[in-house]
């Protein structure tokens, strides 16, 4: 007899792709993080060259601005130089040049209104007599010029500070006092019953100084202004009242002005136009007769490029060119021609 067995059955199931987690191997682990690490690298360069273009476009919108500005100043200020009210001002030029820091004698303001803009070039460590008063060899750049600049304020004073300097204006005649002197003004309108206008003295000085803020403690530049990194800046000097008493106010005006130039033009012929050629400085008997003036200013960026060289030279005017610096700032030269509209326009 036969017997019959059945034989297992073997079943073979085929794995189907989909059935398996997919993995991957430490080479493709290593490929994957090796380009992802690019990835981020290249990101973070370009994210870096962009703040460093940010950085320097900001840099130069501010040298650009603080330029502008400085020049707009200068040139605002000068047009109105001059400006005596009703009043041309003196004929008669002073025997000397006037102390441009005067404030106590009445007598010798009223005097210097002859010279609407007096200037000092090229003025190095040695403060000139007339400026020594207000202005300290520290707190100015050698080589730099200085301006004094001459006028009455635009509006008429409806109150008088009693300390600050006003001057009383009407054709035929002219009275220069403190406020505190308020019955010195005696002029009078054509009317003969009304008080002729009184304008408040504006006198300037405009100068180039080593550094912005001083260092705590210190009334001038030193090494620590500008918390150690002295940064060049536009200043100004202005006749006015502190501590209850008449002085001249120290006011910083414009960062990053390195050097300011001024050449001038003086009108020989009477004709309310400048003579050529322009001077860097007229005498005594010419500083009435100033109708143009032009302006040079260098002024630098407010922080050093990382890897620039500033080996350029840079013409100021009349008073030639100045560099190379060899050093990290970015320069440029701004000018500009300004007519001294009052002077010039009484001689036409």
């Amino acid at each position: 007899m036969v017997q019959t067995m059945n034989s297992p059955t073997v079943k073979f199931q085929a794995r189907s792709s989909h059935g398996l987690a997919a993995g991957f191997s430490l080479i493709e682990l290593m490929v994957a993080v090796t380009l992802g690490l690019l990835l981020i690298l290249a990101m973070a360069s370009l994210l870096a060259q962009q703040n460093k273009a940010r950085s320097e476009l900001d840099k130069s919108a501010a040298q650009i601005e603080n330029g502008r500005y400085a020049l707009n100043l200068l040139q605002s200020d000068i047009q109105l130089a001059g400006f005596y009210g009703q009043n041309p001002g003196p004929t008669a030029v002073p025997t000397a040049l006037p102390n441009a820091c005067e404030t106590a004698s009445m007598a010798n303001i009223d005097a210097a209104l002859a010279l609407p803009l007096q200037g000092y070039s090229n003025v190095g460590s040695s403060i000139p007599t007339e400026l020594s008063g207000c202005l300290s060899g520290a707190d100015h750049v050698d080589g730099t010029d200085i301006l004094v600049m001459r006028r009455l304020h635009t509006n008429v004073a409806s109150t008088l500070d009693a300390q600050r300097v006003y001057v009383q204006t009407t054709p035929a005649g002219r009275v220069t006092d403190l406020g505190a002197n308020a019955a010195s003004f005696t002029l009078l309108k054509k009317d003969g019953t009304t008080t002729a206008d009184r304008r408040a003295y504006v006198h300037r000085i405009y100068f180039v100084s080593p550094c912005n803020v001083f260092a705590s403690g210190q009334t001038n530049c030193t090494p620590a202004a500008d918390g150690g990194k002295p940064i060049p800046t536009l200043k100004r000097l202005e006749l006015s009242v502190s501590g209850g008493a008449t002085a001249f106010v120290l006011t910083p005006l414009v960062e990053g002005v390195e050097n300011m130039q001024l050449d001038y033009g003086v009108d020989t012929e009477g004709v309310g136009g400048p003579s050529y050629p322009y001077l860097q400085s007229p005498t005594l008997a010419q500083w009435p007769e100033v109708v143009a003036v032009n302006i040079s200013l260098l002024v630098r960026n407010p922080a050093e490029t990382f890897g620039h060289e500033d080996d350029k030279t840079y013409s100021l005017g009349l008073a030639g060119s100045v560099g190379p610096f060899n050093d990290g700032y970015k320069r440029h030269v701004y000018s500009s021609g300004v007519r001294v509209i009052n002077v010039s326009a009484r001689k036409e």
